[in-house]
């Protein structure tokens, strides 16, 4: 019979004893060496997150030089304050990866602990660097002026200086011992470089934060873990946002979902924390990241999606379940005569509200997109062929929702990366509907041309201080150069047109119904614009295949874009997913 404890000859159990084999495998650090998790949370006390605040470290112990560098590299204080109370007031509700009042009261902690000599923890002094570094990109013109004068150094440095210190700071920290605020920072990190136009560096910034928090345990059932109430609701959050990250930068992305939701717990988030329960028709700021999430949930069941890559089989199961999706939005979301009660009293809820409806127009449209790109012959799927009415339906809607939420953003928050490049991505694919529509037969073509010209009057706009915008503006320039237009429809596409008042469609029913708010494969005529008819010989139609410098080319991009390296977008977006055989330089 095996004993549950052994002795040594002096009465040592045998993983007590010096040189003991056993020993050397016995806790919960070393099992941790090997790779395995715990079966609970039991490492969370005595880790970061059991102390008074995330800011200060419980022992005092010799400071590593990057956080001896970091410390120093952080602005001094009147200048941290302006970064930090812009980032929680105008960026934080885009996703709210911080908890404003817990990251208020660490803050003011992390002074003056800096100022009492206290030890201060790695983590929070890499996130307090990660957010300074990302909220400097978003200041307004004269903020950032005043700043760039009193610091002696352009703002563009000073983002990259303070993400490449946090980086390295971030580095030192060990697997698992962080906690949650290590898990913050690197999601920060992803946030910069989306900012900054650097897509699979994002993607990759995201992994990290994925499997840090995974290795907290926060993919299994909050239950496991031996933290605090609150505590828990906080890792509930982050986790919430990570999972609608990877979903969506996946799908966007055409990569495999890094997260498999199959093999993890996913508890949605308390909604009432933020708002005392005499508002209970106000939802929480991080209502619409519960609701995210939630449509990530619902289309990962679909066979094929977690693959990162959609077609049109999918199209009909995707549709249906944006649509139940929709139908659970509480009034203040609602697609159609929305509640607006609260919209100038809480900011945050006419963005969200934009926000969602973009979303639920990009999943909708995503599996469709291979019906603008076919060459309409007789050996074309049916498949394909049936739907590319709904296709363009849905590429409009989903052109003007991402219009109405970039208008809503600027001029503040006009790196918001998505709206942008659901504007450019969208173009793009119409852009090869045209290019193939050989008999000048495509459904709503005027339509399809008008929502080109706003797409490029609108990136244009936002190419002066985003380079997502620029990026995007100058491919899409070069895209629309290669379709053959007559001079009307030339004038047309180019024509100059006001972002915050064009609307792409007048697609919008009395009712507040979208064309492609139907059943996908009950409606392929269904409120579809009779086609356009060609109406005009070849001697009418002007290829642009080689554009001039009178607009077609890239002598619309602002000057400081000139020299934009227009490869950017090659490592996110596949050319060949247009069907196009372009003859672009730097393609």
């Amino acid at each position: 019979m095996i004993q549950d404890v052994s002795l040594s000859d002096n009465g040592q159990s045998l993983t007590e004893a010096p040189g003991s084999v056993v020993s050397g495998i016995a806790t919960g650090d070393d099992f941790r060496m090997l790779g395995y998790l715990p079966d609970s949370d039991d490492q969370l006390a005595n880790g970061a997150e059991q102390s008074q605040s995330a800011a200060l470290s419980p022992s005092q112990g010799l400071v590593s030089p990057e956080l001896e560098k970091a410390i120093r590299t952080i602005p001094p204080k009147p200048y941290t304050d302006t970064l930090v109370q812009y980032f929680l007031s105008e960026m934080n509700d885009q996703y709210y990866c911080l908890y404003p009042p817990t990251f208020s009261h660490d803050y003011a902690t992390w002074w003056s602990g800096k100022a009492n000599g206290q030890s201060l923890t790695p983590a929070f002094t890499a996130l307090l660097l990660h957010l300074c570094a990302c909220a400097i990109l978003y200041l307004d013109v004269e903020t950032r002026q005043q700043l760039e004068s009193d610091l002696g150094e352009n703002y563009a440095s000073l983002s990259e200086q303070y993400h490449r210190t946090a980086k390295q700071l971030s580095n030192t920290i060990g697997p698992g011992k962080g906690g949650l605020t290590q898990v913050q920072q690197l999601f920060l990190g992803a946030i910069w470089y989306k900012t900054e136009a650097l897509f699979v560096e994002s993607w990759h910034a995201l992994g990290a934060a994925i499997h840090e928090a995974q290795e907290l345990g926060m993919h299994r059932s909050s239950s496991k873990a031996k933290v605090s109430e609150f505590e828990r609701e906080m890792r509930r959050r982050i986790w919430c946002l990570l999972y609608t990250w990877d979903w969506q930068m996946s799908l966007l992305l055409s990569r495999p979902f890094i997260i498999n939701s199959s093999c993890c717990s996913l508890e949605l988030p308390n909604l009432r924390l933020e708002t005392p329960n005499t508002e209970a028709n106000t939802p929480s700021p991080v209502t619409s990241i519960s609701l995210q999430c939630q449509l990530g949930q619902r289309i990962s069941t679909i066979p094929g999606v977690m693959s990162g890559i959609l077609s049109p089989n999918q199209a009909i199961a995707i549709q249906q379940e944006v649509t139940r999706w929709t139908e659970t939005f509480p009034p203040i979301f609602h697609l159609t005569a929305p509640d607006t009660t609260h919209d100038h009293t809480h900011t945050y809820i006419p963005m969200q509200r934009h926000q969602l409806r973009a979303l639920a127009h990009m999943v909708t449209f995503m599996p469709l997109k291979p019906c603008l790109t076919i060459n309409p012959t007789t050996h074309t799927p049916n498949l394909e062929k049936s739907l590319q009415p709904t296709a363009i339906s849905c590429a409009l809607d989903l052109m003007q929702s991402a219009q109405q939420l970039l208008s809503h953003l600027l001029p503040a928050n006009g790196k918001f990366h998505f709206a942008p490049f659901l504007m450019f991505d969208t173009a793009a694919y119409l852009c090869s509907a045209l290019i193939h529509d050989k008999h000048r037969d495509l459904p709503q073509r005027d339509k399809v041309l008008e929502c080109i010209s706003l797409a490029l009057s609108t990136l244009k706009d936002v190419a002066r201080t985003a380079k997502t915008g620029a990026t995007c503006y100058a491919v899409l320039a070069k895209i629309v150069g290669n379709i053959a237009l007559s001079a009307q429809e030339r004038e047309l596409i180019w024509a100059q047109r006001s972002p915050a008042t064009t609307s792409t469609t007048d697609i919008i029913d009395d009712a507040g119904r979208s064309s492609s708010d139907g059943n996908i494969a009950g409606q392929q005529n269904n409120g579809i614009v009779p086609s356009v008819s060609g109406g005009l010989d070849s001697s009418g139609i002007i290829p642009n295949i080689h554009a001039s410098a009178g607009g077609l080319g890239l002598d619309g991009i602002p000057s400081m874009d000139l020299d934009l390296d227009l490869s950017d977008l090659n490592q996110i977006w596949d050319w060949d997913n247009l069907g196009l055989d372009l003859d672009i330089p730097g393609f």
